[in-house]
């Protein structure tokens, strides 16, 4: 059970005991991400991400590392569109350490003018690792044409330019304008006692309260969608991305679009998986993935293949989505990856860490929790009329775009769609 309440300066705080557990997952999320950057801002709160370990008012970035590693504990943090997360697992012995960290970091980083440009060479290394890895790369290029001049496009990590010109006082003002306690939640999930945990808290999470500053998602502007985008690189490999819209993280269709995206390619023994890696043996890696957030989403399908291989591969890919639309599927598959993604869930649960991101992602998107029964439910509601229906929702009439990098052959496919 989560057990709620909200601190007097407005941070919620969400606690979930759990028996037969030795470690504590302690979370700290921020409702800001990159969608809510500015044109100038593009890779800002990511770089607050990195920022918020590098040292505060009384341990310095070593010091921090130093405290954890030393007790066995783990720290990281990761950014992405419409929040920040940084966490820390420790047997739950080193409770309190955790949380002291958590509130050191939030309410007294320093800020150090020398640490933000070491920063900046650190995260521009970052970017130019993504650029050098292909399939982690085409992603980005992915968002940026399906939201194009939007800041749901631009990528998480920012440009060389916006972060090249980071100083102390602008990334400050970021911090200081999303980094709020009414727009922020602090998770504990594992091993402890609640009224301990409540205590410990209130003794580091209520000095210095921040100012409150109403934060919404920002309302997506108008974009432009590209339909065809292609990086010319020397590589062994055509990677591709092909997408469509999608649905929102609160869509009533969400349970039905998951047991779609689970048939289609989300898992080994998928229809693309089965029939283009194990029958024809066109690639090593291919799969369906989903990006929703509150107000929109977007569905695609990811795969790397040989330059000679490239428009077979894309001919088989349509003509496994014009198959799953015209004939459907069968009860078994339902009932498969139903069981598959049941199954999957309940072991990534075993983890704190992961029970403390559900826990924080429900409150963060529907302002309530989720039990593991209720939401089985959901799934083993979804009828072959729901999967019926979001098939042809997402695919009849769907404008797909297709983002290539790599060498194409002569007389490649420039267009991806399905003539249903």
């Amino acid at each position: 059970m989560v057990h709620k309440f909200t601190l007097p300066n407005g941070l919620t705080v969400l606690l979930e005991p759990i028996d037969n557990v030795v470690s504590v997952s302690c979370g700290l999320w921020i409702k800001v991400g990159s969608r809510h950057e500015k044109a100038n801002e593009m890779g800002y709160a990511h770089f607050i991400e990195h920022m918020l370990f590098k040292g505060t008012d009384k341990y310095s970035a070593k010091d921090i590392a130093r405290l954890v590693d030393r007790v066995g504990g783990q720290h990281n943090a990761a950014t992405n569109r419409e929040y920040t997360c940084y966490y820390i697992n420790v047997v739950s012995d080193y409770l309190e350490l955790a949380v002291e960290i958590l509130s050191d970091t939030y309410l007294h980083s320093t800020f150090d003018e020398e640490e933000i440009e070491k920063e900046k060479n650190v995260v521009i290394e970052e970017i130019r690792m993504y650029e050098d890895t292909p399939d982690e790369h085409i992603h980005d290029l992915f968002m940026d044409t399906m939201f194009y001049n939007s800041p749901l496009g631009h990528s998480i990590l920012g440009s060389f330019n916006t972060i090249s010109s980071i100083n102390r006082e602008s990334i400050v003002s970021f911090y200081k304008h999303h980094y709020t306690d009414n727009e922020s939640l602090f998770v504990i999930s594992g091993n402890f006692n609640i009224e301990e945990a409540r205590q410990i808290i209130e003794k580091y999470f209520c000095k210095d309260c921040t100012a409150t500053n109403n934060i919404s998602i920002p309302s997506l502007p108008k974009y432009e969608r590209k339909l065809r985008v292609h990086l010319d690189k020397d590589l062994e490999q055509v990677h591709l991305c092909i997408g469509t819209d999608g649905l929102s993280k609160v869509d009533e269709d969400r349970w039905a679009y998951y047991l779609f995206n689970t048939i289609l390619g989300g898992s080994m023994s998928s229809r693309l998986f089965q029939n283009i890696r194990e029958k024809e043996g066109l690639c090593y890696s291919i799969y369906c993935f989903h990006s929703s957030f509150m107000d929109t989403g977007v569905f695609g399908i990811y795969c790397g293949t040989a330059p000679s291989q490239y428009n077979k591969l894309l001919q088989l890919i349509a003509n496994e989505c014009r198959l799953i639309t015209s004939q459907g599927i069968s009860e078994e598959e339902l009932a498969d990856a139903k069981s598959y993604l049941i199954g999957n869930m309940a072991l990534s649960l075993e983890s704190t860490e992961v029970r403390m991101s559900h826990i924080a992602k429900n409150e963060i998107v529907f302002g309530q929790q989720f039990t593991f029964k209720e939401i089985v439910r959901n799934i083993q509601a979804v009828t072959m009329e729901d999967f019926r229906r979001i098939t042809h929702r997402i695919l009849d009439n769907a404008q797909f775009s297709l983002v290539t990098i790599g060498k194409l052959p002569q007389n490649p496919i420039n267009e991806f769609h399905l003539g249903i």
